[in-house]
């Protein structure tokens, strides 16, 4: 039964804007072309965070990195951020993250809102060793109460390689030594990833898209499709499609859940509904509103007809991990 990995986080509408500077007009100007859709004035009185200045790629960290002035005034048309002046100039290519008031005492290590490290050790799978997030608090990391995702912000390589843009969550932190534990990436955590550990809220929903197919003897038995999110993990489930074209028989779709730490099915309702390509469509819309959850969903295929046997069936969900 496949298990589908988390995504590529989309920071998008958010309270927290990436933007990476593609000219600099000035000591306290720059143009950023991802901001052009936003009207002027948006990014007024938010904060303006160097998370990698570009010369840290051949060498040790540099200024501005880690420096964060106010943005004073911002033109939408060309991308053009004002802000207050750093203690060393901007560079083309520098990586910034652009910060709302509301979270503007987030931005630095240690206030809460998000920590930046590089990948010193991987001991053991789906974990990974920051050593300078090490001594923060048993369980500051992980929990319904204090949720945190793990972000690949660059891959050690240098190649955009997965797992680079993906992101996970946090589900265990060992104090001492900076160790932290994750959902499964698509691609394993290496030594010099770089990472960042956001506060869950702060990400304004990080949209996942699932997809993909899974091919089972569907008539001799209800058989696992796919298991999508994690338990005791909340997302909010807006679409699952199910794509049954190329079964014959009756289809019965299932989707369980825990409730209170016991699997139940909570759908279809009545039990006895069923599909067929013939009588209804190709692609069946299992999830077409927002359903929240903070356990995994588990989707299982019945069919009536041996011929659907060893076929494959193909799946469509997305998801926000809140």
């Amino acid at each position: 039964m496949p298990a589908v990995p988390g995504g590529i986080t989309v920071i998008e509408k958010s309270l927290v804007q990436y933007a990476q500077v593609n000219s600099v007009i000035s000591a306290t100007q720059f143009t950023a072309t991802r901001l052009t859709e936003y009207r002027d004035g948006y990014f007024n009185g938010w904060t303006l965070y160097v998370l990698r200045d570009i010369s840290t790629i051949a060498g040790a960290a540099a200024a501005p990195q880690g420096e964060h002035p106010l943005i004073t005034a911002f033109i939408g048309a060309s991308g053009t951020v004002t802000h207050n002046a750093f203690t060393a100039a901007l560079q083309v290519g520098d990586e910034l993250i652009l910060v709302h008031p509301f979270l503007s005492s987030a931005i630095i290590n240690g206030q809460g809102g998000f920590y930046y490290g590089v990948v010193t050790a991987v001991p053991g799978a789906n974990q990974f060793t920051i050593p300078g997030l090490a001594g923060l608090g048993a369980g500051k990391f992980a929990g319904a109460t204090n949720p945190f995702r793990a972000f690949v912000f660059r891959d050690a390589a240098g190649l955009s390689a997965a797992p680079q843009g993906e992101i996970q969550a946090v589900t265990a932190y060992a104090t001492a030594t900076g160790t932290f534990t994750t959902n499964a990436f698509t691609a394993p955590v290496n030594i010099g990833d770089e990472m960042l550990i956001v506060f869950a809220p702060m990400l304004g929903g990080t949209t996942v898209i699932a997809a993909g197919n899974a091919v089972g003897n569907w008539q001799a038995a209800e058989t696992n499709l796919v298991t999508i999110g994690a338990d005791n993990v909340q997302n909010r489930f807006h679409a699952l499609i199910i794509d049954i074209n190329a079964l014959i028989g009756n289809i019965s779709i299932r989707v369980y859940t825990q409730v209170n730490g016991v699997e139940r099915r909570i759908y279809p309702y009545p039990a006895a509904l069923t599909w067929s390509v013939a009588g209804d469509a190709p692609a069946i819309p299992i999830i077409n509103a927002s359903w929240p959850y903070h356990e995994a969903l588990r989707i299982t295929i019945q069919s009536d007809n041996a011929a659907d046997n060893g076929q494959a069936v193909g799946y469509d969900a997305f998801y926000e991990a809140m």
